[in-house]
């Protein structure tokens, strides 16, 4: 699956955050170079010892402390400055913030990761789903493919954990998204029992915009697709 992942027909860079003791990264470096972050000192000491090799590189380093930066083409650039996948069993607490990070960062070309189940599926779900919120819209708008790979049980680990996990991957399709747009979105779901016109009803002929998209008043937030997201934001912007 890392293999679908190439930039101008080059093998990307691989990052993992929060490696442990390396049973995922023993699997990356078959067959790819590795930079990982890992936050706990004891943790960093094994692994260095374990991947002695050239083509691992380790950060001990709280990943969420990295700031982002800009490149030389004004472009945001967060855990490295030539293309990569991020691949990754990614710690549940702190899961949907260091995706939304990833999204945000341009030489991010996509990931492979594993989450709680109930992330997973609000980063995949579809339209008219419950699980469909404002990060779906914003997964979808800077996505060319989303795919559930597979729910991982309980009984996978040791010790089982008490939820499900499961495995998906992005394909990034380059699109950076306005701020306005990413406000609006999470204003639209800000209260998902509401109607979208409810919610929206901050803006100035809401009530016309909608109805020019066929959109009824009574819809709510997680009714509405993505493309229909982007054409309402459009309309906003040019009146």
């Amino acid at each position: 699956m890392i293999d679908e992942f190439e930039d101008n027909g080059k093998s990307l860079d691989i990052i993992e955050i929060g490696p442990g003791l390396g049973d995922l990264s023993v699997k990356i470096l078959d067959n790819f170079s590795l930079i990982a972050y890992e936050i706990d000192n004891r943790l960093c000491g094994y692994l260095e010892n374990r991947f002695s090799s050239d083509k691992f590189k380790l950060y001990n380093v709280d990943v969420l402390s990295v700031k982002f930066s800009k490149n030389k083409k004004g472009e945001n650039t967060w855990l490295h400055n030539k293309p990569y996948v991020l691949v990754s069993n990614l710690p549940y607490y702190i899961a949907s913030r260091i995706i939304l990070n990833a999204l945000e960062d341009t030489m991010c070309m996509g990931m492979v990761v594993m989450t709680q189940k109930e992330v997973a599926y609000k980063f995949c779900a579809e339209a008219s789903s419950s699980d469909f919120c404002a990060i779906s819209v914003i997964t979808q708008s800077m996505s060319k493919e989303i795919e559930l790979v597979t729910i991982v049980p309980p009984n996978a680990f040791s010790p089982a954990p008490k939820v499900e996990s499961a495995i998906f991957s992005i394909k990034k399709n380059g699109n950076i998204l306005d701020n306005d747009f990413c406000n609006l979105i999470k204003k639209a779901f800000a209260s998902p029992r509401k109607t979208i016109y409810k919610n929206l009803s901050f803006i100035k002929n809401i009530e016309e915009i909608l109805d020019s998209l066929n959109i009824e008043k009574n819809t709510r937030a997680h009714q509405i697709t993505t493309s229909q997201y982007h054409q309402i934001f459009k309309l906003i912007r040019s009146k």
